[in-house]
């Protein structure tokens, strides 16, 4: 993979896009001198680009992706290159990773190689590092290189862990506070008298927590095959559960055994610091009701209320901020335009630089809600300062080989939990169609 397929890819987006605005105005066009049969011939036109649009547009983002991984590993190599040799822990991890992949393959016989495993976790620690593995009824922690890959390829199926805040914890009690501000002052002579100011309060927020798994299963045949990579193929097949399971629950989770999503609360309309405050799991909504004109904002997205969500949010959050908004939301949002005939949207030109839209990047976040009556399609905020997600334990595994005879099942999980952190840092749009 080179710099120059992800230039071509790029530019395939650049030129369906300006095919994509030729056409939209033609439509338009069509629509206003009543030519409807012209006009449904070109949504079908449309319909067809936008569909090309996404597809060079993920082809880049993959490129791109697929070029920080390479850049990343050739870090890691010229970093090894410069010492003298590995570190006795280094060795450890190398035997470790190999002796998990023979441990993945083995067949009724694996608990010579579990307790191999053990015996390295144990040297792990006598090293002072981080625990790699260690036997928990039969799982074990997924090695670093597996576990990163699933974390990379989990970020190239949902924006997620890129966006919102993420820490590790050591206990499901762990909680934050957050400042709701309140700090009063005033203004005195150098021989006045100075009366008590107010003072700020604080929030405490918990994360609702669960278990987060996945559990593919492998025919022991493909397991003999020399042919088939399994670490990979588990990597993939875990990163893309994750990432749906993930990315849904952020957004709706009901808190019952897994996180408590941004719109598990309905958004209000209520400002920041009125009185009295929002539910701490409230987030304020901007309504695209109609348009200037009182007739329904189509196709449900009124085009000034995505200017007014971008100022209705504190400008201590905008630096940083981000849209979010599933496929299909991305695909109305692209028709509208200025007063001036100018499209809202533009497409990322650059390597490594995302959509924009009004100058802020954009986010396609499959499991955000469709436009729709009372739905909350657009999401606009400093995401990072707006949800906690929290990782309670790392990835672990289990390998199943009873269950299911003549295949082995392995099942993988997390233990993670997620809140609302701050209801101010973000803001969203509510469609009435």
């Amino acid at each position: 993979m080179s710099f120059e397929a992800i230039q071509r890819s790029i530019e395939k987006v650049g030129t369906a896009f300006d095919e994509y605005k030729r056409t939209n105005d033609e439509r338009i066009a069509a629509l206003k001198d009543g030519n409807s049969s012209k006009a449904a011939e070109l949504d079908v036109k449309l319909s067809r680009i936008d569909g090309d649009i996404r597809k060079w547009d993920g082809i880049k983002r993959d490129l791109e992706a697929e070029h920080a991984a390479m850049k990343e590993r050739i870090e890691i190599l010229e970093s090894k290159a410069g010492k003298p040799g590995k570190t006795i822990l280094d060795k450890i991890k190398s035997e470790y990773s190999q002796k998990f992949a023979d441990w993945i393959r083995a067949k009724g016989q694996s608990a010579v190689l579990e307790g191999e495993l053990q015996a390295l976790s144990i040297k792990a620690r006598e090293q002072k590092d981080i625990t790699i593995g260690s036997p928990a009824g039969g799982g074990y922690a997924v090695p670093e290189e597996i576990a990163r890959e699933i974390e990379r390829l989990e970020l190239k199926f949902s924006p997620v862990r890129s966006l919102v805040k993420v820490v590790q914890v050591g206990t499901s009690d762990y909680k934050q506070l957050v400042s709701l501000r309140g700090a009063s002052s005033g203004w005195v002579g150098e021989s006045g008298s100075r009366a008590a100011t107010d003072t700020p309060t604080l929030r405490e927020v918990t994360p609702t927590h669960g278990e987060l798994y996945a559990y593919p299963q492998v025919s022991e045949w493909s397991l003999d095959d020399i042919f088939f990579n399994v670490e990979a193929w588990l990597a993939d097949e875990v990163a893309q559960e994750f990432a749906l399971q993930e990315g849904s629950a952020v957004i709706s989770g009901n808190g019952s055994n897994k996180p408590t999503g941004m719109l598990n609360t309905t958004p209000v309309l209520t400002a920041d610091f009125a009185s009295p405050l929002r539910a701490a799991a409230a987030y304020q909504y901007i309504a695209s009701d109609t348009d200037a004109d009182g007739s329904p904002a189509s196709p449900g997205i009124r085009a000034d209320s995505l200017i007014d969500i971008i100022y209705t949010l504190n400008s201590a959050y905008r630096a940083g901020s981000s849209w979010i908004m599933n496929s299909n939301t991305t695909a109305a949002v692209r028709k509208l335009k200025t007063t001036d005939g100018v499209y809202h949207w533009q497409p990322g030109l650059q390597a490594g630089q995302p959509n924009m839209l009004l100058g802020y990047p954009v986010a396609t976040w499959e499991q955000m809600p469709d436009i729709g009556a009372d739905n909350f399609p657009i999401g606009f905020g400093n995401w990072l300062r707006a949800y906690l997600l929290v990782d309670r334990v790392g990835l672990r595994i289990t390998r199943d080989q009873v269950t299911n005879p003549g295949f082995v099942r392995f099942y993988v999980r997390r233990r993670e939990g997620g809140i609302v952190l701050n209801n101010d840092a973000a803001k969203f749009i509510r469609t009435v169609q």
